[in-house]
């Protein structure tokens, strides 16, 4: 059996028809889907969060670019603060030279727990959404130090 390049002709042959089946036309969209699931992959695996404290009350930032403010949820429990975002991306794409019409829906959920110092009481906290960036601010209370006493 001839060989050219190191690979069977009959092997050289199915790649070339495997990549017209992938690359040509109807099919050609299998690879740009591929391609772009794999694209959208690469986003951050967890939600950055700037935590700082004056001498009245503890801060925490975290970084939410393109959401809106339903899309966040908060969740307190003693001295943790988790934040829950809920993001659903749909695109669209129709293409009329080759008779095809896409729409894309993707969801993204992410969470991030924050452990503060301090106990978070749910009364005075206080949260805000402006410009992508989330900001909930408290007072500080008494550092816990876990102990307790035996009777």
């Amino acid at each position: 059996m001839p060989q050219k390049g190191g690979m069977p002709e009959w092997g050289e042959d199915l790649v070339k028809k495997l990549d017209a089946f992938l690359y040509e036309k109807p099919t050609r969209n299998v690879m740009e889907t591929i391609d772009s699931f794999f694209e959208q992959a690469k986003v951050p695996k967890q939600i950055p969060v700037d935590v700082a404290e004056t001498e009245q009350e503890w801060i925490v930032r975290v970084d939410l670019p393109g959401l809106k403010k339903e899309q966040i949820q908060l969740r307190i429990v003693g001295n943790q603060i988790t934040v829950m975002v809920d993001h659903l991306e749909e695109t669209k794409q129709y293409d009329e030279s080759y008779h095809y019409y896409h729409k894309e829906r993707r969801q993204h959920r992410n969470q991030r727990t924050i452990t503060l110092p301090y106990a978070v009481d749910k009364r005075t906290a206080k949260a805000s959404f402006q410009n992508g960036v989330l900001e909930i601010r408290g007072p500080k209370t008494e550092k816990d130090n876990g102990s307790i006493t035996i009777d």
